[in-house]
């Protein structure tokens, strides 16, 4: 870890960050709830993920993104995320990776 990433790790934990003892890993998507039929616009997803890290042990976690269908999370997909390490259901998903 650089110096700066030391800073601001030091700085997240001053300011009570809930994720400041993060780690780099990834979410498997478990579940999703079904692709919307019709409209156009965003929808709320509800979905059941995996944390998948080497510092961090495997934590179900229910949550919602809200995207558009063409970004439909599927299962079995991947996501980048920062875990908690004191708290793996607290994480920080890369929901941008799903218009990849």
């Amino acid at each position: 870890m650089d110096e700066v990433e030391h800073m601001a790790t030091q700085l997240e934990r001053m300011m009570g960050d809930p994720i400041a003892d993060s780690v780099q890993g990834y979410v498997r998507v478990v579940s999703v709830s079904a692709v919307p039929r019709r409209g156009f616009g965003y929808f709320a997803c509800q979905l059941e993920l995996m944390t998948e890290s080497s510092d961090v042990a495997p934590t179900l976690v229910s949550t919602e993104v809200v995207t558009r269908r063409k970004w439909w999370p599927v299962v079995g997909q991947r996501l980048p995320a920062r875990i908690a390490k004191s708290q793996p259901s607290r994480m920080d998903v890369n929901w941008d990776a799903l218009a990849r």
